[in-house]
């Protein structure tokens, strides 16, 4: 008898959960809501392949960063993917915070990564433009284009047979013996139907169609973690990623680029009430005074309002799978969710064939 499994959510997480499964064996349908694939968190941030470096030791996010980004590498170049492994700086603006670089350098060694620290004239003669007091190097960090990985990833789920089902949203999911009931809208219907298994990826909406209780760890926070970019406009100044030392809620506004070469600033933390992607034009002027910090060059080129994102934040700021029954959810998975999302997908696979024997 086969096995049916519903993944809710078409991002790079779902798609690939749906690959990982319909290799497996299992009758998988995707649900999305929108009218493509890929439209919501997973295309709207900065394509970046994270090392490992910030997270806390044997987190979730620090153990599938680290297996998934070796996993999307060997993913990129099997199917042609475009990818750069560009390396990253990790710059102390002044002496004040070389003491910063020393501390993300111990989390790194950690979380198994390892950093370069080098001076300032070291900094000079791979970024000449950059004026800071030194950095540190992540030779494992690079960039893909994330529209080419959601594309491949539908291509190989389809090929192995799974179904995408777009305009489609699921309102209800419930229990019933040994199956999951579930309930959705298309444009034109509602519709009931059963299977074995559910994975929960739909990202900012996931936390709505689980019981969380009063498990504090499994809620969203209050307020959406909106990210701004802005985009430069000539050519790159910089072959590396390079980012200011963490803040607060995010890693600061740093300097990417995608792998056509167009250069960007982004994202910085706008905690907003609702989920909105326009990108007001004035923060041009904060956007100028982070960045001056690492390139005073930048007040002689023009920066344009560009994208936005939203963060989907739990408290506790880790990935969580939320196992009910047949249901699993995956809360919580933003950034490094595209360089896990092979890593999660498998983790699945494996908590799926547990659950069927």
């Amino acid at each position: 008898m086969t096995t049916s499994v519903l993944i809710i959510g078409a991002g790079v997480v779902g798609l690939a959960c749906a690959r990982a499964l319909a290799k497996l064996g299992l009758e998988v349908v995707i649900a999305e809501k929108a009218k493509e694939i890929a439209t919501e968190t997973s295309s709207r941030n900065s394509g970046v392949i994270h090392a490992g470096i910030y997270y806390k030791p044997k987190s979730n996010k620090q153990i599938q960063c680290l297996s998934g980004r070796k996993l999307l590498y060997e993913y990129c170049r099997d199917f042609g993917i475009s990818f750069k492994k560009t390396g990253k700086l990790i710059v102390a603006s002044d002496r004040a915070q070389l003491s910063r670089l020393l501390t993300i350098k111990r989390n790194a060694e950690l979380c198994s990564v390892n950093l370069s620290l080098i001076s300032s004239s070291e900094v000079k003669a791979l970024e000449p433009e950059l004026e800071v007091a030194g950095a540190l190097l992540s030779s494992e960090t690079g960039i893909v284009n994330v529209r080419e990985l959601c594309d491949s990833l539908l291509y190989e789920a389809e090929a192995h047979g799974a179904l995408l089902a777009l305009n489609t949203e699921v309102t209800c999911l419930n229990n019933v013996g040994r199956k999951v009931l579930v309930q959705s809208e298309t444009m034109t219907d509602k519709n009931e139907l059963e299977f074995d298994y559910v994975v929960n990826a739909a990202g900012l909406g996931a936390h709505k169609l689980i019981d969380i209780g009063v498990d504090e760890m499994l809620r969203p926070t209050k307020l959406f973690a909106k990210g701004n970019y802005f985009s430069l406009s000539g050519s790159a100044p910089f072959a590396h990623l390079v980012y200011p030392v963490p803040e607060k809620d995010g890693l600061g506004i740093h300097y990417t680029l995608d792998t056509i070469g167009n250069a960007y600033f982004g994202p910085d933390v706008e905690w907003v009430e609702a989920p909105g992607y326009q990108v007001k034009p004035e923060l041009e002027v904060k956007f100028r005074s982070h960045i001056r910090r690492y390139w005073p060059g930048v007040d002689d080129r023009v920066l344009t309002a560009a994208y936005s994102g939203i963060r989907p934040k739990i408290n506790g700021n880790d990935f969580m799978f939320h196992a009910d029954k047949n249901i699993v959810s995956l809360l919580g998975v933003e950034s490094p969710g595209i360089t896990s999302s092979l890593s999660i997908a498998n983790s699945i696979g494996k908590l799926l064939i547990e659950w069927s024997k």
